[in-house]
């Protein structure tokens, strides 16, 4: 048993098949309660006309001999099939599997039909599983138990009232007990597109994303190591009843959650405008981010949302209607281009300031070169007149020569104070010759 729990999937429908052929062949030959009653008869009728050694028939007292003995053969074969049932080990296992085979011998299962040679295979008349079951091994439709897998879990009701849950691992139905619906543990994601219309009257659409499962308990993790999902049963008395049931179709519990958050986005987007949305700080983080963890908050208080666990809440891309994305684009060019403008009138209001702090500095340069020319020829007999040319000429050159000068006096202007320089020394050199 436990070497066909670990097969894969495919061969688990192969051995399924099997079993199924094997159990249809057998149904078809075995009495079941009306063998054993066939047995009793015949035993007890040769019980009542045997004799003894002497002659003497035993009448009465053979027959219920012969009765008891095969009614204690019977019970003793049944205890010992018991064991190898289930694969459950003790004696909680030993008594279900011998109940599970008083159930079978005295309701077998029905005998599948054989079709003739010649003629088509018709649909076997049987009970077809509810959809919320179909996932449940035929077990449980004819035998009430079953084997389910580590992430199931079975949410059962008796008398319209919810009794227990039950699973992952090998489960048996209790008297009067039936399936309410087979809970999924894993985590579950749901996605939705929400419409929503800002603060400022902008629609706008948004694809949102909820991610969640059962409400877990570490507790049991403690306790029990090999199990993969331990769940809360208080959470699967809530889940149980959080589906509803329109005049269409029923609702699953894991479908509840998606619309709950969309609503409540519908809300926080209506708080924004627009451009709040699109603010973004230093570490790349904006409303949306807000957005995500109240909506989570609301989620996890919900009491729709009982016994389910919100991991997580996220959101795509916010989708504009094309009118609205031009206008965006127009707006977004007109405040870089007056950005630029005012940048640019900067540098050059900037650049105009440095040209007259250039001119001011070399006025004052040359003033102080003639102030000093002068002050020099009170001493001798130069002429003042060349004394201030010369010393003009000579600021000139220096400051054709700087460099500040030229990044800030426009060229032209520099070739022509270089050849007024020129122009008078070519006419000092023609007077002194």
């Amino acid at each position: 048993m436990r070497a066909l729990l670990t097969v894969d999937k495919g061969n688990i429908q192969g051995v399924r098949a099997l079993s199924k052929k094997h159990s249809q062949s057998l149904s078809s030959r075995e009495l079941g309660f009306w063998g054993l009653l066939l047995a009793i008869l015949i035993l007890g009728i040769m019980g009542w006309f045997g004799k003894d050694a002497t002659g003497y028939p035993y009448r009465g007292y053979g027959a219920i001999g012969w009765v008891m003995a095969v009614l204690i053969a019977f019970v003793l074969g049944m205890l010992y099939y018991a064991l190898f049932v289930l694969p459950v080990a003790g004696s909680n296992g030993w008594a279900e599997g011998l109940r599970l085979l008083t159930r079978n011998f005295i309701n077998p299962p029905p005998k599948a039909d054989t079709p003739q040679k010649g003629r088509r295979k018709k649909a076997p008349q049987t009970m077809m599983m509810p959809a919320h079951l179909a996932d449940l091994p035929n077990s449980f439709d004819h035998l009430s138990s079953g084997m389910l897998r580590s992430h199931q879990v079975l949410a059962l009701t008796r008398a319209n009232a919810f009794s227990r849950p039950a699973g992952p691992g090998f489960v048996v139905l209790y008297n009067k007990e039936n399936i309410s619906q087979v809970i999924d543990l894993r985590k579950h994601s749901r996605a939705q597109v929400v419409k929503a219309n800002t603060r400022d009257g902008i629609p706008i659409e948004l694809p949102i994303f909820v991610s969640f499962r059962v409400l877990q308990d570490d507790t049991k993790e403690i306790i029990s190591r090999e199990t993969i999902y331990h769940y809360d049963s208080a959470a699967i008395f809530h889940i149980n009843y959080a589906g509803s049931v329109d005049e269409k179709q029923s609702s699953c519990w894991s479908d509840l959650v998606a619309p709950i958050a969309a609503n409540r986005f519908v809300i926080e987007v209506a708080r924004l405008t627009l451009e709040q949305l699109y603010q973004m700080d230093s570490n790349g983080n904006g409303p949306k981010t807000e957005i995500h963890q109240r909506v989570k908050s609301f989620l996890e208080t919900n009491d729709q949302l009982q016994g389910i666990e919100i991991i997580s809440v996220g959101s795509g891309i916010i989708k504009l209607p094309e009118e609205v994305q031009k206008q965006r684009i127009k707006q977004w060019q007109a405040q870089w281009q007056s950005t630029i403008m005012l940048q640019k009138a900067k540098v050059d209001a900037e650049a105009e300031l440095r040209l007259k702090h250039a001119r001011a500095r070399a006025q004052i340069e040359i003033i102080q070169n003639i102030t000093q020319s002068i002050m020099a020829s009170t001493r001798s007999d130069v002429n003042v007149t060349e004394i201030v040319a010369l010393r003009t000429i000579e600021a000139l050159e220096e400051a054709v020569s700087d460099s500040a000068v030229q990044a800030l006096v426009p060229q032209p202007v520099l070739d022509t104070m270089v050849d007024n320089s020129r122009q008078m020394l070519s006419w000092f050199d023609e007077r002194e010759a």
